[in-house]
């Protein structure tokens, strides 16, 4: 087998050689060690760890659809599907797209909104699959403190990372062209990552317990979900966020700040004091401050400095507000002055720092 298993890398060049161990490998099992894998065995395969949705949208792809559907795919079109997505080239993840959603690539054709909407909405749900069955510290001790991926909240990330697409986020979209397409993939850095870190999943591209081996995956590749810490010391946290808000959030914050999250302050656990809440977050660096208000609206703010009490405007552009529900959307600082943070006590004045 594992000779077999050589040779089918060897006919493909676009993997490198790390590569090549990990993809044959995956072909292999799914493929029931055949040089071809029929449809049924692949979704069968990948089926635990995958949206149903993504399954056909990739079946789409590999197997065509249509009059042109094959029974089989050979191993440099199963190749070619996760290259193609981890590392591809723009015009390159246009056809995986174009022909996932069950069109031929054409710079003349537009997609369905909703189509498209459906398709990040599935990558979405399977990474978040992935993680609700990681055994990662990362990904256990976020879910064993109540932030679950529920499916409302996957299907906003993903509508999230769709809505991009046409530059105006809550204006309606009803089709996109093949230059929307292409700048939107080249600027949506989330849905990027979201596909890459499914596709490393879906092809095995990590280590196997006991295995020594080098993998293709870069050592310092950033994750996106921080690692929490301080949450253990707080057995009565009450998660009124989710995961997909979590993943979201964290892919807007500067990436010197998305490996970790500390727990600073909770008016559930600490009480509703402003003095408590300024004791703990003063000092503290770059934070981010989230509320959900009576009506179930979840919104926020990045502060990118650390805060302190006083009668002076600090921070600086990099600060964001942000709304997690009913939509996950961010809106960055103006500019058209520096009143970005502030925080006092002992004064009857509200700063005049906000500008629509």
């Amino acid at each position: 087998m594992g000779n077999t298993s050589k040779k089918l890398a060897a006919k493909c060049t676009l993997l490198t050689k790390d590569e090549q161990k990990y993809v044959a490998a995956t072909f292999r099992a799914a493929s029931k060690n055949s040089e071809r894998i029929r449809e049924d065995d692949l979704i069968k395969f990948w089926g635990p760890q995958i949206d149903p949705r993504l399954a056909q949208y990739l079946s789409n792809f590999l197997f065509g659809s249509g009059q042109q559907k094959s029974p089989t795919v050979e191993f440099n079109r199963f190749a070619e599907l996760y290259v193609y997505n981890v590392r591809g080239t723009v015009d390159e993840r246009m056809m995986v797209t174009y022909n996932s959603l069950g069109k031929d690539y054409n710079e003349t054709v537009e997609l369905p909104y909703q189509l498209l909407k459906e398709y990040c909405e599935s990558i979405a749900s399977t990474y978040i699959k992935i993680l609700k069955s990681s055994s990662s510290k990362r990904a256990r001790t976020w879910i064993e403190k109540g932030f679950k991926g529920r499916a409302s909240h996957v299907q906003a990330l993903g509508e999230a990372v769709a809505a991009t697409v046409g530059g105006d986020l809550d204006s309606p979209h009803h089709h996109c062209t093949a230059e929307q397409l292409s700048k939107w993939l080249q600027t949506n850095t989330l849905l990027k990552q979201l596909a890459e870190l499914v596709f490393l999943n879906l092809y095995g591209i990590n280590k196997k317990a006991g295995d020594e081996s080098p993998t293709p995956v870069p050592a310092a590749m950033p994750s996106l979900l921080p690692l929490p810490d301080g949450l253990d010391a707080m057995p009565d946290y009450p998660a009124f966020i989710d995961l997909s808000h979590i993943v979201w959030l964290n892919s807007h914050i500067p990436q010197k700040h998305q490996h970790k999250w500390r727990f600073l302050f909770s008016s559930h656990i600490h009480g509703e004091s402003f003095s408590t809440m300024a004791g703990r977050i003063q000092d503290q660096g770059a934070s981010i401050l989230i509320i959900e208000d009576n009506s179930g609206y979840i919104f926020g703010g990045y502060a990118p400095v650390p805060w302190s009490l006083g009668p002076n405007f600090i921070g600086n552009e990099d600060s964001f507000l942000f709304t997690l529900a009913p939509k996950m959307r961010m809106y960055p600082a103006t500019t058209y002055n520096n009143h970005y943070q502030y925080m006092n006590h002992h004064t009857k004045t509200l700063p005049n720092g906000l500008v629509r």
